[in-house]
C-alpha cells in the first residue's frame, strides 16, 4: 500500500548519500588545492632566495602599498590598452572626418 513512499524515501537516501561522498571529495580537493598553493608560493619565495626577514619586509611593503604588486586585472587591462591605442593610434579625429565626409555623398 506505501511502496510508492518506500521507494521515494530510498530514493532520497541514495541522493543523501551521494550528496555525502561528493561533499567528501569536495572537502579532499580543496584540501590538495590549498596545499599546492602552499607548495607553489614556498616554490616561488625559494627561487628569490630571500631571507625570511626581506620576505617579511617584501609583504609588508606590498600590504601597504608602497609596493605595486601587478595583478590578472592589471595586465589584462594595460596590455588592452596598449594594444588598442598602437594598433589605431591614439587620435581617432581623423577617422571621425573621413565618416562625417561619407554622409555628404
Amino acid at each position: 500500500m506505501f511502496e510508492k513512499l518506500d521507494k521515494l524515501r530510498e530514493e532520497v537516501r541514495r541522493c543523501e548519500k551521494r550528496r555525502d561522498e561528493a561533499n567528501e571529495r569536495l572537502k579532499a580537493a580543496q584540501a590538495k588545492l590549498k596545499d599546492a598553493e602552499a607548495s607553489q608560493i614556498l616554490s616561488d619565495v625559494g627561487a628569490l632566495k630571500l631571507s625570511p626577514e626581506e620576505v617579511a619586509k617584501l609583504l609588508q611593503l606590498a600590504a601597504s602599498g608602497q609596493l605595486s604588486v601587478p595583478t590578472a586585472e592589471n595586465k589584462t587591462e594595460n596590455t588592452t590598452t596598449e594594444t588598442t591605442s598602437s594598433i589605431y593610434g591614439d587620435d581617432d579625429s581623423d577617422d571621425n572626418k573621413e565618416e562625417s565626409e561619407d554622409e555628404d555623398y
